[in-house]
């Protein structure tokens, strides 16, 4: 599934929406409850699904955030293990893969082990030689 972008025009509606300041808020930013990022995007912005693209989110104005390099690098990371996780359960409820279960037949009978025969012990060794006048 190809990746979609926004178009020119959304970007730029963002960007003044955002008063070129960085749009990210949040626990999902690694913020406080309601704190906002708020740094210049004169630095560096980029433009990020608020709802990834590949969870259903799509490309309007309403679900792109201007944000800064480093509040999109953490919230990136959080979404890929998201996305991976809905892939493997879509994988699983589709039957692509096979759920990892336990085999349910009665297993292979336990065999007795044989008792252990003693060894004998070898002689002792004597470390170091002393040496004559």
């Amino acid at each position: 599934m190809a990746r979609a972008e926004f178009s020119r025009k959304t970007k730029q509606q963002a960007l003044e929406r955002s008063g070129y300041r960085c749009e990210a808020t949040g626990t999902r930013y690694g913020f406080e409850e309601g704190q906002r990022c708020n740094c210049s995007l004169s630095v560096g912005v980029q433009f990020d699904h608020n709802v990834p693209d590949q969870l259903g989110g799509d490309n309007g104005l309403d679900n792109c955030m201007a944000i800064c390099v480093q509040c999109h690098k953490f919230k990136t990371r959080n979404d890929v293990r998201q996305i991976r996780k809905s892939d493997r359960q879509r994988d699983k409820a589709s039957g692509v893969i096979r759920a990892a279960g336990k085999i349910k037949s009665a297993g292979f009978p336990k065999r007795e082990k044989p008792e252990r025969v003693a060894k004998p012990s070898l002689p002792p060794r004597q470390l170091y030689q002393e040496q004559q006048p």
